[in-house]
């Protein structure tokens, strides 16, 4: 969505235009969704904090100023209300199982490899802090660009780089001698 649009549809909001508000969530509800998702574990708390997200940004519409972009301002709201929800529930990260199903490979012991391969990724993704958690999972699986993160999180680019960068190394660490064998 080009930003021209984006300013027309948020005034739209402001003014308590239910189409407008319909339309926004429509543009927005995948990505937000994706977000939550890869954030909570399971769809049903991604629906929740899906939902949870979209309900405070149209509870707080008059509060947005249009300082970012408004796809940047909701998946803050988003990012806070998941990290929220994980602070409260401690809630296990995706099973990558579930989002990249194992493919019939060629032997059952090629299928099993892969299984404990993403076992093991999972494992490490979700040893992260939430924070470099959240980083990871805005930068490696959503391919977000450093400064729509660094919005998103509320630091600079150069610590997202930073964080980001860690985050990656220690997931590379905690695979090391597994891929090693």
């Amino acid at each position: 969505m080009d930003e021209q649009a984006d300013i027309g549809l948020i005034a739209a909001c402001q003014q308590g235009d239910p189409g407008a508000f319909r339309q926004v969530f429509e543009l927005y509800r995948d990505r937000v969704y994706g977000l939550c998702r890869h954030m909570a574990g399971n769809p049903q708390d991604a629906e929740d904090l899906s939902q949870e997200s979209f309900v405070q940004a149209f509870g707080r519409i008059q509060a947005f100023r249009g300082e970012s972009a408004f796809g940047t301002w909701l998946f803050r709201i988003a990012a806070n209300c998941c990290l929220s929800a994980l602070r409260k529930r401690r809630a296990a990260f995706l099973s990558l199982d579930e989002a990249m199903p194992v493919s019939s490979g060629p032997t059952p012991e090629d299928q099993l490899i892969r299984k404990e391969l993403v076992r093991r990724v999972e494992a490490a993704v979700a040893s992260l802090p939430e924070s470099q958690r959240l980083l990871f999972v805005l930068g490696t699986q959503l391919d977000m660009p450093y400064r729509q993160i660094a919005q998103i999180a509320g630091c600079s680019e150069d610590a997202v780089k930073v964080r980001l960068h860690r985050a990656r190394k220690q997931v590379r660490d905690a695979l090391k001698n597994y891929m090693e064998t």
